[in-house]
This record gives C-alpha cells, structure tokens and sequence, in this order.
C-alpha cells in the first residue's frame, strides 16, 4: 500500500539581506485603491519570493505624503528628507511596483513629479510591475501608451504583465478572486525577476 504523500514545507528563506521591494503609490486620498493595489502587489511579490526561498522586505511609498517636498524640490532645488529618504529607497531597491490612478486619460502628475526628482539611472535595470487603477476599462491602454514608455525611458526593466483595476473588482478592502489571481501573476512575475537578478 502507497504511504500517503507528505505536503512540503515552503523552504526556508536564504541568509542574507533581504530583497527589497519598493512600492511606488499615487493615489490622492488616504486608503486610495491605487494604494491598496500597490501594497497588494508588493506583498504578493514578497510571499512569491519567500515560497522560493528568498527573504524580501516591502517599503511602500505613498506619494501623497511627499507631494509638498517634491514641488519644492522641483521649483526651489532643495531635498528636503522626505525626498532624500525616498529616492534612497529607490537607488536600494531590487523591485519596484508603481501604481497610479488614471487622470485625464494619462497617469497622475504626482508620479511624474517624483520621477522628475530621481537622478539618473535611478532606475536603471529595474524590474518593475506596474498597475493603474479607474472608473472604466476605456482606460486600460493608459499603462501601455503612457506609464511604460516614460518608465522604460529611465531605462526600468519593465515587466510585460501590467494591471489595470476598476471599482467592481474590488470586495470592500479585498480583491474578488479574478483579481487575486492576476494579482498573484503580476508578483510571481517580478519575483522570478527578482530572483534572477537582473539589476
């Protein structure tokens, strides 16, 4: 008689730093969806890593919350810590998850904001997730014509899965389960990424 089969324990995650995964959120209001979507990201990517073996830590940076310090540092030149301490966390990143909510067809200027305020190379062989989230899917193609182009300018390793997320996909503060499964496909993604090391 076959002896039942015994699950297998998830490995254990590998000595050493963690892998550092940055979330880049530019949502408006406080416990914005576009924040939710982020961290969702993150933390999916992180847990993916884990499963491999890998430890992983995620720092989310909500840009609402620099917003100030950022036009200050476009218009005055100066960096307060706010920005120095964000921009640090984006030259240590091993992964980045940005994510934005659509305005006016196109991705939120405080994202673009922040990019502006990052020297250059920033991002260079970064391999990011990106997601967008609004009211109508008529805005899908806002990730494809609008925030992978200006990523891939700064030379990120932008991912090909992207997601982008409406109202109706969400259960209260929870994914309905369509969308848990992309969210777990995106973070598979750019755990894979992350563990080959590209950057």
């Amino acid at each position: 008689m076959t002896a039942p089969a015994v699950p297998r324990a998830a490995p254990a995650a590998a000595p050493g730093p963690p892998a550092r995964i940055v979330v880049l959120s530019a949502g408006h209001g406080p416990a914005s969806s576009t924040a939710r979507l982020a961290q969702a990201i993150g933390d999916a990517a992180a847990a993916a890593l884990h499963d491999a073996g890998v430890a992983a830590s995620v720092d989310h940076l909500e840009l609402r919350r620099s917003a100030a310090a950022v036009v200050r540092a476009l218009i005055d030149g100066v960096r307060e810590e706010a920005v120095t301490d964000a921009v640090a966390a984006v030259q240590r990143a091993d992964a980045l998850v940005v994510a934005t909510p659509t305005v006016n067809a196109s991705f939120s200027g405080l994202l673009k904001s922040f990019l502006d305020v990052l020297p250059p190379d920033a991002l260079r062989s970064l391999p990011t997730t990106i997601a967008a989230t609004g009211g109508t899917t008529r805005h899908t193609l806002v990730l494809d014509q609008a925030v992978r182009p200006m990523l891939g300018y700064q030379r990120a390793v932008v991912l090909p899965s992207c997601l982008f997320v409406t109202a109706d996909e969400w259960d209260g503060p929870r994914p309905r389960p369509a969308l848990a499964e992309r969210i777990a496909a995106s973070a598979g993604e750019l755990a894979r990424f992350t563990r080959a090391g590209v950057r």
